[in-house]
């Protein structure tokens, strides 16, 4: 017997491959239709297959769990003030000279525990959740140093073991530059300390770089994405 049987939903598909255009006013919407579920698969729509448990979805709309692929979800602080800023056109890089920015984060998240972290985290994947994000990519980058980064990646580890979402994490260490490093000295420290770390200890898919006008160059981005490559961690951008 099938595990899950939703019955009387309105089914959004994707049979038949992506639509364009002005086909995307009329989506392929199955009218008080049934869903099938055994062992977490969908198994087959519109079936009267008995199931151990049923739930009556009473005519709401039931889609695809949504992919938020591009997050920065494990953080502490707040920086809605630079908000306003942004509204009444002053650039990051404005804000980034008066000490805010993705540093003002950096220090934040520096000075919390991983408990902390991992609280603050749970409530966003959970409102994320609540929205219909099945599937979330989290990038460090708020740490900015060996340990911090492996701070930020382990609290990412932990939310995989107990959330309902797939967690993808990625590795962001050169989202910014440490204001206590030189450049050169910091990049180092990507491409022969955390880079092979994370690697040996799986603890991140891909490797991500800030590849932006006084951040990271282009050249810079070239090297660590393929020194991550090497590790085999996938480049993202």
């Amino acid at each position: 017997m099938n595990d899950l049987k939703i019955i009387g939903g309105r089914v959004v598909t994707f049979q038949g491959g992506p639509i364009k255009g002005s086909c995307m006013d009329s989506p392929l919407v199955l009218e008080n239709t049934n869903i099938i579920i055994d062992d977490g698969y969908i198994t087959a729509i519109d079936s009267d297959k008995p199931a151990k448990k049923t739930i009556d979805a009473k005519g709401k709309l039931v889609i695809p769990g949504f992919v938020d692929c591009h997050t920065h979800l494990v953080f502490a602080g707040s920086r809605e003030d630079e908000f306003e800023k942004r509204l009444k056109g002053v650039s990051y890089q404005e804000i980034a000279r008066e000490g805010g920015g993705i540093l003002s984060t950096v220090r934040a998240t520096r000075n919390a525990d991983r408990n902390t972290l991992i609280q603050l985290a749970k409530k966003r994947l959970d409102f994320a959740l609540s929205w219909g994000t099945t599937t979330i990519e989290i990038k460090s980058g708020y740490g900015l140093s060996t340990e911090d980064e492996l701070k930020m990646l382990e609290v990412i580890d932990e939310l995989k073991k107990t959330s309902y979402q797939t967690i993808v994490p990625t590795f962001l260490g050169a989202h910014e530059f440490p204001p206590d490093r030189k450049r050169e000295e910091y990049i180092d420290e990507i491409l022969n300390e955390m880079i092979p770390c994370i690697a040996k200890r799986g603890l991140a898919r891909f490797i991500d770089v800030f590849c932006e006008d006084g951040v990271y160059t282009k050249e810079e981005t070239r090297r660590i994405l393929l020194k991550g490559r090497e590790f085999g961690l996938l480049p993202k951008i």
